[in-house]
């Protein structure tokens, strides 16, 4: 009788347990973990993640970001923020001995509830190849699956040499990424590390930067009875907001940097909210004395915060003359900047043969359209961070949704690039 390859069990694995892996994700999904900026509620989820992990024999530890060494002191960490009662959860799954260890770095924390839903946003629903549910695909889904491929492989008995550590995260979203920065101070490093944003199956050793500024305008309201000069700051906020949307469009169609971003140029600018006048009157017959534009604006890899700011002011002063007036910056969020990996890092090329073998097509390796908490490791840590994860769509938006064969498909890819990169003995046994 012809014996399976350990691939062809890893697959078989998957399939025979779709139902473990959407159960324990939408165990996920059902606790409330929006991220409230300043704080959230993240504590009972990291919980059940925990005890999962510790049914699985990982050594697993709970522990407030505050406790991290030097964690206020840091120049990443960014103040404002109360973790009290927010565990970051770490664990690992000791090797053999021998081989490269590899960390799946998640977060817990979702985005808000975008208005439209069509059901409760916690109340996970099944429907075909799709599971719904705020934060399945950003990022439950992901973080589901790094755990489910270890429980593929020990329930299988391949065990690998080296080390396979999971933690999830508190405070990734809006640019928090404090949690990610106290795991780097516990010390909770490895050779290589997998961060599961949903990249739809795309290998991503690059990620934009991005920064949230309110932009505020300021004029001189009444009316002019007696010859008063007046100002009414929405002009100039229409004429910036009409610039930005140019803005995009020049910078999104000039290739990217190389490697990552020459075939992935496009660089939003989100106008996300405008603010202008005494919404509380029951009529206005002036202007505004000041108008509020809010915008979300992204970078490449290398490009720092004045760097972006003043590229967006020269460009406007090139289209209405030095003489216009510019709005005021205020920084919303921290500034995230871009990062990448060098072409050569050799975790790059196994993963990218792992995604080949599982999907049978040529993996794509590019920039991630996104910024995330991958900075944290690649600038900041000696740990080396590719992101990788799941198809779907409608990541921050209502009836968002993780792909179920593309979780099963990642679930393949993470537990074979375990065993290529972590080293594992053909044969050898879970003791």
């Amino acid at each position: 009788m012809q014996s399976i390859t350990r691939e062809e069990s890893v697959r078989a694995w998957a399939e025979a347990n779709r139902s473990r892996m959407i159960d324990f994700i939408s165990g996920l999904v059902r606790f409330d973990t929006v991220n409230r900026f300043v704080d959230g509620d993240e504590r009972d989820c990291q919980h059940f993640f925990a005890d999962k992990l510790k049914s699985m024999g990982l050594e697993v530890e709970l522990y407030s970001p505050e406790d991290a060494p030097g964690f206020r002191e840091h120049p990443a960490y960014y103040p404002g923020k109360d973790y009290s009662d927010r565990p970051n959860v770490a664990s690992r799954w000791k090797g053999t001995g021998g081989g490269k260890s590899l960390l799946f770095s998640g977060h817990m924390d979702t985005a808000v509830v975008a208005p439209g839903w069509s059901h409760s946003p916690w109340e996970p629903r099944e429907e075909g190849d799709r599971l719904y549910g705020l934060g399945s695909f950003d990022m439950k889904g992901g973080l589901g699956a790094a755990v489910m491929a270890v429980l593929c492989l020990q329930e299988l008995n391949l065990r690998p040499q080296g080390d396979v550590l999971i933690e999830s995260v508190v405070d990734e979203e809006f640019g928090g990424a404090n949690g990610t920065l106290a795991g780097r101070l516990k010390g909770i490093e490895a050779d290589a590390a997998i961060i599961p944003e949903p990249t739809n199956l795309d290998i991503c050793p690059a990620t934009r930067g991005g920064a949230i500024w309110r932009l505020t305008f300021r004029g001189k309201t009444g009316l002019s009875f007696s010859g008063e000069t007046l100002i009414n700051p929405l002009y100039d906020a229409g004429k910036f907001m009409a610039y930005l949307e140019q803005f995009e469009q020049e910078r999104s169609s000039k290739p990217g940097p190389a490697p990552w971003y020459e075939q992935r140029p496009e660089l939003p600018v989100i106008i996300t909210r405008v603010e202008a006048g005494d919404m509380t009157a029951a009529l206005c017959d002036v202007g505004p004395e000041e108008c509020h534009v809010d915008i979300w604006i992204e970078c490449h890899p290398g490009t720092t915060e004045e760097q972006l700011k003043q590229e967006m002011i020269d460009g406007y002063l090139r289209q209405y003359g030095p003489d216009a007036r510019l709005p005021e910056f205020r920084k919303m969020i921290r500034f995230l900047p871009g990062a990448q990996l060098s072409p050569d890092f050799p975790l790059l090329p196994l993963l990218a043969e792992a995604a080949g073998d599982v999907t049978g097509e040529e993996a794509v390796i590019q920039g991630a359209p996104f910024a995330c908490d991958s900075f944290m490791f690649n600038l900041y840590s000696p740990t080396p961070a590719v992101v990788l994860g799941p198809k779907g769509a409608n990541a921050h938006a209502a009836d968002e949704y993780i792909d179920i064969p593309s979780l099963l498909q990642l679930v393949e890819i993470y537990a074979l690039t375990i065993l290529r990169w972590c080293g594992a003995e053909e044969g050898k046994k879970e003791e």
